[in-house]
């Protein structure tokens, strides 16, 4: 064997002999250390460990989902005087009111609190061929109870619709 031929066969062992141990002590590695893991459900329980990180804060633009409850839907206005009640439920504060005059004749309502004749929380008009809808506190929501909507239109009959829907936020 001349000089040329032992040089490349060594070279060539130590290549492979290089190249062998990477390969077996990696294959060691690998089966003595537990596999990683994605699974989203031991994700997300760490990650709701940390209070500071997942908080949203203002400014996010995260949405922040709405709970809605329609207290009156599409009622019927009919007569000279009319009135409905409705609910205000634990955390729904504030109130849509929604009146629409088919009618000939201004109708006059007014939202009490507790009776027909109890605290007036609120009072408009509306002329025919026009539409209320509006929400009635939104700087403030109103407390839990029973609240009533009382509709006159004076001489003549009223037409329309009327509906009242409670929210958890003013995003309704």
């Amino acid at each position: 064997m001349n000089m040329k031929n032992i040089k490349k066969a060594s070279v060539l062992s130590v290549l492979s002999l290089a190249l062998a141990i990477p390969l077996t002590a990696s294959a060691a590695t690998t089966t003595d250390v537990a596999p990683a893991t994605t699974d989203s459900t031991q994700v997300s329980q760490s990650a709701n460990t940390s209070t500071d990180v997942n908080t949203p804060k203002p400014g996010d633009h995260v949405i922040t989902p709405q709970a809605t409850d329609g207290q009156i839907v599409d009622r019927p206005v009919a007569g000279f005087n009319d009135s409905a009640d409705f609910d205000v439920k634990a955390g729904y504060g504030y109130v849509r009111l929604y009146l629409r005059n088919t009618g000939n004749t201004t109708i006059t309502f007014t939202v009490n609190q507790g009776s027909a004749s109890g605290a007036e929380k609120y009072s408009g008009t509306v002329k025919p061929g026009k539409t209320f809808d509006e929400i009635l506190n939104s700087s403030k929501p109103w407390t839990v109870g029973k609240f009533y909507v009382s509709l006159s239109s004076g001489s003549g009959s009223m037409s329309g619709k009327l509906g009242v829907r409670t929210s958890t936020n003013t995003n309704f």
